[in-house]
């Protein structure tokens, strides 16, 4: 049915097949204050990090500070750029933080670097699971080519028939997990006052997991004179326990936010 509106006729379809209604006299949609209608946004806090290093100025090997410029790698993460220096220096350490945060690369370049002034240097990293130790192996890989360091992989769950072969070939770095370790040196196949230093890493999901025991009979076997560094997302009264008997007043850091700009890499 058509209609018709001061002497016009109006078809109440229009052509895309929808209902159209004249408009009011004097109704116009650019006079409509849209503003009055929208909640004003409140800016949020650019909580950027700011470095107070580069990689590049970390005093470590010009080979392995290629290395990490080689990858695009320029800012450290606030983990990385409190950390580092203090490794750098042989303090013990205790650092809080989350996955994600770049914790690995904080104890991995120290540990490479110390490798490389000293080839007789040794560094056994102990991780809660099998999945976080492919992980630092990776970046481990990532950091190394053509440095002629090279990691040994223990961790359960694989033959341990191979692993007690590889424990005879020279490995700067160990990386696995409490049980398997534990097992290879109670099978005299590892000797852990053999290494100088020792990386205790998500010490409290290791807590969880019942390992507590392990990690104090594993960090008991090193002697005196090492080099201790324990990384955990909380610190609950059993890790602060363990790191008050083993660490040698060790400096404690925490990054618990995200503090980094997108474009810091997480290492």
């Amino acid at each position: 049915m058509q209609k018709r509106f001061k002497g016009r006729k109006f078809n109440n379809r229009s052509r895309f097949g929808k209902k159209s209604f004249p408009q009011k006299k004097g109704f116009s949609a650019s006079r409509i204050d849209t503003a009055k209608f929208v909640q004003k946004a409140v800016p949020a806090e650019n909580d950027v990090y700011t470095p107070e290093h580069l990689f590049d100025d970390f005093e470590i090997d010009s080979r392995l500070k290629n290395n990490i410029i080689r990858k695009g790698y320029r800012e450290p993460t606030p983990i990385q750029d409190k950390i580092i220096p203090l490794i750098l220096k042989g303090r013990d350490v205790v650092g809080i933080a989350n996955t994600g945060t770049g914790k690995t690369a904080a104890f991995l370049i120290p540990a490479i670097n110390k490798s490389l002034k000293d080839k007789k240097n040794k560094t056994i990293i102990i991780v809660p699971t099998r999945e976080l130790a492919f992980q630092i192996e990776k970046e481990f890989n990532d950091f190394t080519p053509g440095l002629h360091l090279f990691p040994l992989l223990c961790i359960g769950g694989t033959n341990i028939g191979r692993q007690l072969r590889d424990t005879r070939r020279s490995n700067n770095f160990v990386i696995g997990t409490p049980g398997r370790i534990k097992d290879l040196v109670q099978r005299k196949a590892l000797n852990m006052a053999s290494f100088q230093t020792i990386v205790l890493d998500e010490a409290d999901r290791m807590l969880d997991m019942g390992f507590i025991g392990d990690m104090k009979f594993l960090i008991g076997q090193m002697p005196e004179a090492k080099q201790a560094l324990l990384f955990s997302a909380t610190l609950p009264e059993e890790i602060e326990k363990l790191s008050n008997q083993f660490l040698k007043n060790p400096e404690k850091i925490s990054v618990k936010k995200k503090e980094s700009s997108a474009n810091v890499n997480r290492i």
